[in-house]
């Protein structure tokens, strides 16, 4: 069986810039190349494979028809190439830390907070994996929430939280006594210790009348989409849903005062990876953002 040669790997990274660009000049830029340099590429590559790649114009290129049937292979087998090199050979100036956390945390206050730690480390990668998700080793740091409050002794404690009512902006800045909540359907988070229940105690005569309002979801963010989607309230954790909440144009009701939480947020280290320094800095980043959290 005869081998068939396949084109040098520099060639299709060239040709992939060129296709995506439309332009030499603008794929030279990305490869830090000159113009003519990308041109001379492209002819040997379509030398090479004895067909035009690209119809050139004044201040463009397009690809011809062979162009467009090769370039989704070439794609994605230099796609996939990166991909494993990355994988298997990870550069040695990178230093990585893999970080689980609840799917709250890891949608709404941690994201800031890790690109605003990368931004100041630039040689750290922080690999950000949805507690229960499946992995096949262990993680260097893991932030939990424990329902009891023996956490708050804990040397890696986080924050504790608060419960507050949540709605569209417009509606909740209408909401001017305590009562005019049972004008909106009420969610629920099945997972949390504290309910609407909690809060409609508090308010002689307000359970009883209100009871049949309140629907229960599955997650904080299920009951946060659904606020912004329907007439609704949710009552969510504070300040781990804060930037959730802000994303989703969503604001706190101010008319409805805060109820304490059950339990507390706490970073766990894994000592089977050794003290690395840059662990031990963002355990102190995070637990001093937690800090300055409003």
């Amino acid at each position: 069986m005869q081998t068939v040669r396949i084109p040098s790997l520099n060639w299709l990274r060239v040709f992939d810039a060129a296709a995506r660009h439309q332009s030499f000049a603008s794929a030279g830029r990305e490869l830090n190349m000159s113009a003519a340099a990308v041109s001379q590429q492209i002819l040997a590559l379509e030398t090479y494979l004895k067909k035009p790649l690209f119809i050139r114009s004044a201040n463009k290129v397009r690809l011809t028809l062979e162009g467009n049937e090769f370039l989704p292979t070439v794609q994605v087998s230099l796609r996939a190439i990166e991909a494993k090199t990355a994988s298997l050979f990870p550069r040695k100036d990178v230093e990585r830390i893999s970080l689980v956390a609840s799917q709250l945390m890891a949608m709404s206050w941690l994201p800031r907070r890790l690109a605003e730690f990368e931004s100041e480390n630039p040689l750290v990668r922080i690999d950000l994996i949805i507690e229960d998700a499946q992995r096949h080793s262990e993680p260097d740091m893991a932030i939990r929430f424990d329902h009891g409050m023996s956490t708050l002794t804990h040397p890696g404690w986080l924050m504790g939280i608060m419960h507050v009512v949540v709605g569209k902006k417009q509606d909740v800045d209408n909401i001017t006594d305590t009562h005019e909540i049972t004008d909106f359907r009420l969610l629920d988070v099945r997972s949390h210790a504290v309910g609407w229940n909690t809060l409609l105690t508090r308010y002689p005569g307000m359970l009883d009348g209100a009871a049949q309002l309140v629907e229960s979801v599955d997650t904080t963010p299920l009951a946060l989409m659904m606020v912004k989607e329907s007439h609704a309230l949710a009552l969510v954790p504070w300040p781990a849903s804060q930037n959730l909440v802000q994303a989703l144009g969503l604001d706190v009701c101010k008319t409805v005062p805060a109820i304490p939480g059950l339990g507390n947020y706490y970073i766990e280290q894994f000592t089977g990876h050794g003290a690395r320094p840059i662990i031990n800095r963002l355990r102190e980043d995070l637990r001093k953002a937690a800090q300055d959290t409003p």
